[in-house]
């Protein structure tokens, strides 16, 4: 059954230029202001050591070289990736992402959902 929250995001999107780019970050930030996405800040923080915190990457940049951010839907639970490669000037997907179960006793970034 469809999540009437995060539908507007379950969609693949191929990222071919940095405007595209600025304009993806400003939904998803919109998103994460709004309670409708949640900013996964552990799992991002995993898969690049060194990368700016999402919350201080600005929609028109400068932006790191790689960028690599999880987000999750605030009602369904539902996993998406962002990732860009901005050195390049283009490259990169927002993307609906499977992970394995949770494990709900061990929610270090629980906050952020209302």
């Amino acid at each position: 059954m469809p999540c009437h929250s995060c539908d507007p995001f379950d969609t693949t999107v191929e990222l071919k230029s940095p405007a595209q780019l600025a304009r993806l970050i400003g939904k998803i930030r919109a998103a994460v202001n709004a309670q409708t996405l949640h900013y996964e800040s552990f799992e991002s923080d995993r898969e690049l050591i060194g990368q700016p915190s999402f919350s201080d990457v600005s929609s028109i940049g400068p932006w790191p070289d790689v960028m690599r951010y999880h987000f999750s839907c605030c009602s369904c639970r539902a996993s998406y990736l962002l990732i860009a490669e901005t050195y390049h000037g283009a490259g990169g997907t927002w993307q609906p992402i499977t992970l394995p179960p949770s494990n709900p006793s061990f929610q270090p970034t629980s906050f952020g959902c209302g």
